[in-house]
C-alpha cells in the first residue's frame, strides 16, 4: 500500500513541476506576447511608468523619444507629425498611440512582474519605421506649405517610404500643452487630418489608369482606336464633357487608347465608360481597392465609387465617374498602392510602416512580413498600363516627373470637383524595373502636370540619390 501511495504522491508532485514550469512559461513569455500585440485593446489600460522607448527611421535617425524629464520629444518636429502622432498623459494618436504598448515600460502588478523583479516591469522597445528620412524629408520640402499629401511605397515589399501630410503641426506643443488637439475652433483644426489616408478627394484623371484597365481587361489593347471628339454628351446628360482646351486629342478623328491617356483625353474615357458599363467600371474600381478599407497602422478612410446599380441608371454620372469626377472619392494612400500594383505584375503588397521592434541594445524582438494585399490587375494589363503610364512621362502631361537616370511612368489628374482644382500625380519610377511608387495630391492648386508632377519628381530624385 505504501509503495502505491509513494507512487502516487511522485506522479503527483511531477505533474505540479510541470504545471508550475508552465504557469511561469505563461506569465513570463507567452502572456507578455499576447499583451504586446498591437491588437490587444485590453493592453492599452495597463499600468504604465513613465519612460518610454525610441521611434526611429529606417536609417536610424530618432524622430520620438524621451527628454531628460521623461518627457516624450520629437527631434524632427513637424516632418514626421501625421505619422508619429503624439503621447501625453491623457491623449495620443498615430504610431505613438498603435504601438503605445511596445514603447512603453510598464508595471501591471501581475505575476510575471513578481517573477521578473518584484514590480520592475518590461523595458520598453524601440519601433523601427520603414521610412527613409532624406526620401520623407525631401516630399516635405517639395509640398512646401501647400495643402495635401505625399506617399511613397517600397513596390516589391509594402514598406512606406515617405509619409507627409501638409499643413502639419509640432507635436513637441501639443506635449509642452501650448496646442490644444482637441479645440475645435482652434489652429490645429486643419493641421491635424491626416491627408494621407484619413482625407478622401476625386481622384480626377488619375482614374483613367482604373479605366483603361477596365478597358483592356474587356479586350482593348493599347493600339485600339477611338473616336476623337472635341465633346461627348451621354444619353440623357445635359451637359457635355470636353477636353482640356476644349479641343481635339488628336488629328479629330480617331485616338489610340495608349495616345489617349498620354494626353488625357476626358471625351475618349467618359464615352468607354458609359460604353463599357456601370458594372464594368465599378468591378474595376473595386477589384483595385475601391469600396473596402485598407489594413494600415493607424487606420485610413474607405476610397468610394457610387454603386453600379446608380451608375445604370445615370449615364450621365457614368461618364463623369470615368474621367474621376462626379462621386469618385480616393486616398492619397490607395492612389499609391494602385501605382505600386501598376508596377508589380497587377499586385499590390500589403502596406507597412513598421520595420521591427527591437531593444534598447538593438536586438530585434519582432519584424514586418511583406504580404501580398490583393491581385488588381491582371499581369498582362499591368504591363499593358506600364508601358502606356511611361509614355505619359516621356512625353505627355506627365513630362515634368521626369528624373535622370529613371525610368518614370505616371498619370496626371485635375480633380475639379469638391472644391478642386485638385493636382494629382500617381506613379512607379526604376532603374531597370519599377522599384518605388508614388502618389501626390495639392488640393486647389490647379494642374498635376504643372503641380503635382514636379513634386515627385523631387522626391524621386531624392531616393535615386539615397538609393
Amino acid at each position: 500500500m505504501r509503495r502505491h501511495i509513494h507512487r502516487v504522491a511522485v506522479v503527483l508532485v511531477a505533474l505540479m513541476a510541470l504545471s508550475g514550469a508552465w504557469l511561469t512559461w505563461l506569465v513570463t513569455d507567452a502572456a507578455s506576447r499576447y499583451r504586446d500585440d498591437p491588437r490587444n485593446v485590453r493592453a492599452q489600460a495597463g499600468a504604465f511608468l513613465p519612460g518610454a522607448g525610441r521611434i526611429l527611421t529606417s536609417d536610424g535617425v530618432v524622430v520620438a523619444e524621451d527628454d531628460d524629464l521623461r518627457n516624450r520629444r520629437y527631434p524632427v518636429g513637424v516632418v514626421y507629425a501625421h505619422l508619429l502622432g503624439y503621447a501625453t498623459s491623457d491623449d495620443r494618436r498615430g504610431i505613438e498611440d498603435s504601438r503605445y504598448a511596445a514603447l512603453r515600460r510598464r508595471h501591471t502588478g501581475s505575476i510575471s512582474d513578481w517573477l521578473l523583479g518584484l514590480g520592475s516591469g518590461r523595458q520598453p522597445h524601440d519601433v523601427v519605421l520603414t521610412v527613409v528620412d532624406p526620401v520623407q524629408q525631401a516630399a516635405h520640402r517639395a509640398i512646401g506649405g501647400a495643402t495635401g499629401a505625399v506617399v511613397v511605397i517600397d513596390i516589391a515589399t509594402g514598406a512606406v517610404l515617405a509619409y507627409v501630410s501638409s499643413p502639419t503641426y509640432d507635436p513637441n506643443r501639443v506635449v509642452a500643452g501650448s496646442l490644444d488637439p482637441g479645440d475645435a475652433d482652434g489652429e490645429s483644426v486643419d493641421a491635424l487630418i491626416d491627408r494621407a489616408a484619413d482625407r478622401v478627394l476625386p481622384p480626377g484623371s488619375t482614374f483613367k489608369v482604373i479605366v483603361a484597365a477596365a478597358a483592356l481587361e474587356a479586350g482593348s489593347s493599347p493600339d485600339s482606336e477611338f473616336a476623337d471628339a472635341d465633346e461627348y454628351l451621354a444619353p440623357g446628360s445635359g451637359s457635355p464633357i470636353r477636353n482640356a482646351g476644349d479641343g481635339f486629342c488628336g488629328d479629330g478623328e480617331t485616338v489610340t487608347l495608349e495616345q489617349a491617356l498620354v494626353v488625357s483625353c476626358n471625351t475618349v474615357f467618359a464615352r468607354m465608360a458609359v460604353t463599357l458599363g456601370a458594372g464594368s467600371i465599378a468591378s474595376a474600381a473595386q477589384r483595385a481597392g475601391f469600396d473596402r478599407y485598407l489594413p494600415w497602422e493607424t487606420g485610413a478612410a474607405r476610397s468610394s465609387i457610387t454603386s453600379a446599380d446608380m451608375l445604370s441608371s445615370d449615364p450621365g454620372a457614368l461618364a463623369q465617374t470615368g474621367i474621376g469626377e462626379r462621386d469618385v472619392r480616393v486616398t492619397p494612400l490607395l492612389m499609391a498602392l494602385i501605382a505600386a500594383a501598376v508596377g508589380n505584375d497587377g499586385v499590390a503588397m500589403r502596406p507597412y510602416v513598421v520595420a521591427n521592434i527591437a531593444t534598447a541594445s538593438g536586438e530585434s524582438v519582432s519584424s514586418a512580413h511583406p504580404a501580398a494585399l490583393a491581385r488588381m490587375f491582371d499581369a498582362a494589363v499591368a504591363a499593358d498600363l506600364l508601358a502606356m503610364m511611361e509614355a505619359v512621362v516621356a512625353g505627355g502631361t506627365g513630362t515634368a516627373a521626369r528624373v535622370d537616370g529613371l525610368t518614370v511612368a505616371g498619370k496626371t489628374g485635375t480633380a475639379e470637383g469638391s472644391g478642386g482644382p485638385h493636382a494629382w500625380f500617381i506613379g512607379v519610377a526604376g532603374a531597370e524595373h519599377p522599384e518605388i511608387a508614388i502618389a501626390v495630391v495639392v488640393e486647389g492648386a490647379g494642374s498635376g502636370g504643372r503641380v503635382a508632377a514636379p513634386i515627385a519628381a523631387a522626391v524621386i530624385t531624392a531616393w535615386r540619390d539615397g538609393a
